[in-house]
């Protein structure tokens, strides 16, 4: 382990937030396709770092093999060859201290685990990402592909990369983004070239609210009938609001992302901070009364929308459920409760609302509301 980089800083709580969903979501989405006996699969890091922080502590590439060793067995059954794509470039250094650390660290942990020559292949990259990028698209489009963009900034939410990823079949892809950036520098050429915003709308903006802010400002660039779906993790970090922009085509990656991010945080499913209050809304005030909180909302909203309508599905209750960025569960509990009060009704014993039940196992049932 001689080769980390001992004079970088530690990783902090925000970092390590964002490098545990980045772990998580691997942890979920390498097995998807391993499981499926596809031939190969990509995974693509453009800004890697030199593999660990100051302490030891793993930063993506490492966490990215450790998450591959885990699934080692199932692999090797499969024979899934695995390539990963590593990038790292300090545009205004002469030596490129970092890029030798990642490449060092990696072969390191590599040579622990002789098996790794069966299946995987490592490409390395000293270059800038923002060109490299549009090098390896062809390759992104040809594989099951997942792509993480950990740019220190706001560049690779500009249109032209936007458009890149949008074209894309069996692409996930995470954004982390200095969203509250846009409160400072909104009027900058560089932030104004990355995402327009208008100034009036950054003023009245709360500062807790900007990453909601870049990610809707994000899907309004989308063409009307895009299958893409965009989805958000604010992080804060001292005073800072930084985020993960979540981006999938399918419903199964949706739905894994989903639940990695309501595990972090079952008050929201948005944020590793109380982003709405909602731990204050159980006080009674003078004029509203009882505030509902993210999830009592979504659950009154959806049984409104329940009520107006004569019947639907289990499979669209669900994808309004995922597109509301809410899990199961929680759509769940108004059905039971609509059955108990005998205003919906469904042959099932359960309402089936589950991910498996919906799009695996294609058991589609209809709920009958009752007027």
């Amino acid at each position: 382990m001689g080769s980390k980089n001992i004079h970088l800083e530690p990783f902090d709580k925000g970092t390590i937030t964002k490098l545990e969903i980045f772990e998580d979501y691997a942890q979920a989405w390498i097995p998807t396709f391993v499981m499926q006996s596809a031939k190969e699969i990509h995974i693509f890091d453009l800004f890697s770092g030199p593999g660990y922080d100051s302490k030891n502590i793993p930063g993506s590439p490492i966490r990215l093999l450790e998450k591959i060793n885990e699934h080692l067995g199932i692999i090797m059954s499969k024979k899934t060859k695995i390539v990963l794509h590593l990038n790292e470039f300090e545009p205004k250094k002469k030596k490129q201290k970092k890029f030798e650390l990642l490449r060092e660290n990696c072969n390191e942990y590599i040579s622990r685990n002789p098996k790794f020559k069966y299946f995987l292949t490592i490409n390395f990259y000293n270059e800038n990402a923002e060109e490299l990028f549009f090098k390896l698209t062809p390759t992104i489009s040809k594989y099951p592909s997942l792509v993480y963009l950990d740019q220190n900034g706001v560049k690779f939410i500009s249109q032209e990369y936007i458009n890149e990823l949008e074209k894309l079949k069996t692409t996930d892809f995470l954004f982390f983004v200095s969203s509250s950036f846009f409160k400072r520098y909104g009027k900058t050429e560089e932030f104004r070239k990355a995402l327009e915003i208008d100034v009036s709308e950054l003023e009245v903006e709360e500062y807790r609210n900007m990453h909601r802010l870049v990610l809707n400002k994000m899907k309004s660039r989308l063409p009307t009938k895009t299958e893409l779906k965009l989805f958000p993790f604010s992080i804060k970090k001292n005073a800072n609001i930084y985020g993960i922009v979540f981006g999938a085509k399918n419903y199964a990656a949706v739905h894994k992302f989903l639940t990695i991010a309501w595990k972090r945080n079952e008050l929201n499913g948005e944020a590793d901070f109380d982003i709405d209050d909602d731990n204050k809304k159980n006080q009674l005030t003078i004029f509203e009364g009882k505030r509902m909180t993210k999830i009592e909302k979504f659950q009154s909203d959806l049984e409104n929308k329940l009520l107006e309508i004569d019947s639907t599905t289990n499979k669209a209750v669900l994808i309004y459920t995922y597109q509301c960025g809410h899990i199961p569960k929680h759509a769940e509990v108004v059905l039971k409760k609509l059955k108990k009060l005998g205003k919906l009704n469904y042959d099932t014993k359960t309402p089936y609302l589950t991910y498996e039940n919906v799009f695996r196992n294609n058991n589609i049932i209809t709920y009958q509301i009752k007027k």
